[in-house]
């Protein structure tokens, strides 16, 4: 995949940068996603790191939790997915 043309399970850059902005900075935000059982979820924490394994994305918030970047609805009131 070009970068241009991301896989289903890697995010965009933009969104890749703006998810590395939270993690330097270690701005507290709400974090709203969707656990593998479809339960929605809302954090309030830091983001810890922005992670890629095995093609996929993930995101590591403050008390280690790991999301799946593809399962993130919405940060700071700010939607990430499409509706």
């Amino acid at each position: 995949m070009s970068a241009s043309n991301p896989s289903p399970a890697t995010m965009s850059w933009t969104l890749q940068q703006r998810l590395q902005e939270y993690a330097r900075a270690m701005k507290l935000a709400e974090i709203i996603y969707q656990d593998p059982n479809g339960q929605v979820c809302v954090v309030h924490g830091v983001i810890r790191d922005v992670l890629s394994r095995a093609g996929r994305d993930f995101v590591v918030l403050g008390k280690g939790q790991v999301v799946s970047a593809d399962h993130i609805i919405m940060i700071d009131g700010e939607r990430l997915t499409k509706e």
